[in-house]
């Protein structure tokens, strides 16, 4: 989600039929905005995906067909439930003395000082980190799929600015990998 700026039900839904390594593309047919989205994948998103894809080819058994997911379920019928995700993020946000039965262990494995956190949270941080790294608020927009505000920009400006999304992507990429090595 930080490297993207997507939402989470656009992660878990997403389909490796819609994301192109060479023209470095992650495409969402469907968004909550009903808005088609294109997603630029700097280098930084690229191997994070590359590394899921592998897990994909890793997990596949001579002569199954390779789940269409990104994050399939336990049952490979379809993607990880959104609510089933948010519970998981949760789960690892508590303190050891409030695990629940048949949870995970790892109780504060994703605690921060700053208190408990959300997927949201992170869609917030890539709107933040790009602003402070200098990428104007209509092309944030932009990157994270807003509705234009304006009915009149709505209108008559068709421009989705993808160049400046890439360069915008790249700029979070290259901060980002300063942050958390991929």
């Amino acid at each position: 989600i930080l490297a993207t700026g997507c939402r989470i039900s656009e992660l878990m839904g997403a389909n490796w039929e819609h994301v192109d390594f060479e023209a470095l593309t992650w495409h969402l047919p469907e968004t909550k905005n009903q808005r088609t989205h294109t997603i630029h994948l700097s280098p930084y998103a690229k191997q994070l995906f590359l590394q899921l894809f592998e897990l994909r080819t890793s997990d596949t058994r001579p002569g199954e067909k390779p789940l269409p997911w990104v994050f399939p379920n336990k049952s490979k019928k379809g993607p990880v439930c959104i609510k089933s995700f948010g519970k998981q993020l949760s789960d690892r946000q508590r303190p050891p003395e409030k695990q629940m039965a048949n949870r995970t262990s790892s109780t504060d494995a994703l605690t921060l000082q700053g208190g408990h956190w959300t997927a949201h949270d992170l869609r917030r941080t890539t709107a933040t980190t790009m602003a402070i790294l200098g990428v104007s608020t209509d092309v944030i927009d932009e990157c994270l799929n807003h509705v234009i505000a304006s009915k009149v920009a709505r209108v008559y400006i068709h421009n989705r600015r993808l160049g400046q999304q890439a360069e915008a992507f790249d700029l979070l990429g290259s901060k980002l990998s300063e942050w958390i090595p991929a």
